[in-house]
């Protein structure tokens, strides 16, 4: 069963290209796209082979009836321009034969796969890495991850013993000690009681625990006495101190296999990371003040008396707050159609001016930028809503920027705003930023922000307002930090557009600032 490995092909990596696989589920899509076309191939391919083996049998069975004619008749020896006539007749059906054999239609048809897109096994092992990472960042047992659950939310099929030890596997080769004991643990508990299929090799898997024992200075190998030569000699003593193997290894809040994460090695220790990590997996029950409430809102606009947009409050300072059903579903649909073709890894320019453009470590989605003119022409209607619900002029806004999270995509506790010299401050900082939620991921994908607390859901057709900037004096808003929790299920869309100063009626100059 690699349903629940191939699903998560779309999770995957965000470091080096060599060590990555879109997170987007756009690109799962591709992949699942380009395997029906090879599907294609190969049916035609079949085709063709058929085709090719009935007319060689056909063929055949034609020459040794002709054979068997001459057979019958030996006086044609004695003439020699039969002889002459009978052996051109012989070459001919060697030539008919080994053309049959050789297909070069079939062969021609098989290019058609595109080697440059093979579907191999390195896609295996960029899902298993995809799911290492989720598995520390949620503090998901491996018991857990193979019963496809995690903190009582389905997140997969189960997987079965060979799946299990491909993971031990992977993280021996990934130098992940920890990975490896904890997969090995369970790949041995479904060999077990799976029937011991024969892809799990329990010698090697000996080896995982013996190996993976001893670097992680956890000494397995007194508790279940490994030194016999049969493996099930000590399955009762293996399964005797399963609880201890947990108890040591798996202490996460110390995260002792964050070797295998360097995209964390920056924010271990961080407060604010500890928070947004608790958030997306247990969520929080934000509690209603009598400043908290939802309402339907015209903001004074006569033509808003019979369509008011639903407001919901959910925080006073910094402000917050949602808009639900203010994106509908031609318009969401007009949106994806217009970005899928353009969606590219999220990149950022290293400065101001040329620098580099490299990819973003801190998320990992795949974006598209949609140009001003398309919005313009396209969204016109969306502007003027836009307008509408947060009071703030759109005319000197940045670009759409659209983003597709697959399973594992995330983007970790940022400010939107601009850093000094990486930016073009001429509409000055992004004081507003206004991000549509272009799906449902029910029970996943939260907006997070952890200095408040808060958690927004992923609600399709929604939009989630807050100012970056203090209104006062345009000073950053600290809390509102925020990022996307990596996505364990689902598929999540979403737009964004961030309103700067330039243009809006503010009571400092930010110009001056």
């Amino acid at each position: 069963m690699f349903k629940y490995l191939s699903v998560v092909s779309s999770l995957l990596i965000f470091v080096e290209s060599e060590n990555r696989w879109h997170t987007s589920q756009i690109m799962l899509t591709k992949l699942y796209d380009l395997q029906n076309d090879h599907f294609n191939v190969l049916d035609n391919y079949m085709d063709l082979e058929t085709k090719r083996l009935e007319e060689l049998k056909n063929y055949v069975a034609a020459v040794y009836e002709w054979r068997d004619h001459i057979k019958r008749n030996k006086h044609f020896l004695h003439d020699h321009l039969d002889v002459f006539k009978i052996m051109t007749q012989m070459h001919q059906h060697f030539l008919k034969i080994d053309d049959l054999i050789k297909n070069k239609q079939s062969i021609e048809a098989l290019k058609d796969i595109d080697e440059h897109k093979d579907l191999s096994g390195d896609h295996i092992l960029w899902a298993h890495r995809a799911l290492r990472r989720l598995q520390i960042f949620y503090a998901i047992f491996a018991s857990d991850m193979s019963a496809g659950r995690s903190n009582e939310k389905l997140i997969g099929d189960r997987m079965d013993a060979c799946e299990c030890y491909v993971m031990a596997k992977y993280c021996l080769e990934g130098n992940d000690p920890y990975g490896v004991l904890d997969w090995a643990v369970e790949a041995y508990e479904k060999w077990e009681s799976d029937g011991r299929p024969e892809c799990v090799d329990p010698d090697i898997l000996n080896y995982y625990i013996v190996s993976s024992s001893v670097y992680t200075g956890f000494d397995l190998m007194i508790l279940i006495n490994l030194s016999g030569s049969n493996y099930q000699d000590y399955t009762g003593k293996f399964v005797s101190y399963y609880h201890l193997i947990k108890n040591v290894l798996f202490n996460l809040e110390d995260e002792s296999a964050m070797d295998i994460m360097n995209v964390y090695n920056n924010l271990n220790g961080d407060e604010n990371i500890n928070v947004f990590r608790h958030l997306c997996k247990h969520g929080a029950s934000r509690k209603l003040t009598k400043y908290s409430k939802c309402r339907y809102q015209t903001n004074n606009l006569f033509y808003r008396i019979l369509m008011p947009f639903k407001e919901e409050d959910i925080n006073s300072e910094p402000l917050i707050k949602i808009y639900h059903d203010v994106l509908y579903d031609d318009e969401i649909l007009k949106i994806k159609m217009m970005s899928l073709p353009n969606m590219n890894d999220a990149q950022f320019k290293t400065s101001a001016d040329d620098g580099p453009v490299v990819r973003e470590r801190s998320r990992s989605g795949q974006v598209y930028w949609m140009n001003k003119v398309d919005a313009i022409e396209n969204f016109g209607a969306l502007n003027t809503r836009i307008e509408s619900f947060t009071g703030f002029s759109i005319k000197t806004a940045e670009e759409y920027q659209i983003v597709n999270y697959g399973l594992g995509g995330h983007y970790f506790p940022h400010h939107d705003t601009y850093k000094k010299g990486t930016e073009d401050l001429e509409f000055g900082n992004r004081l507003v930023t206004v991000l549509f939620y272009l799906t449902d991921v029910q029970n996943d994908g939260y907006t997070s922000f952890p200095m408040l607390n808060i958690i927004a859901p992923a609600e399709k057709g929604a939009a989630l307002v807050w100012n970056n900037l203090h209104m006062s004096d345009g000073e950053l808003c600290y809390e509102t930090l925020h990022g996307a929790c990596p996505l364990l299920k689902g598929n999540k869309w979403i737009m964004t557009v961030w309103l700067n100063e330039e243009g809006q009626h503010l009571p400092y100059n930010w110009k001056n600032k």
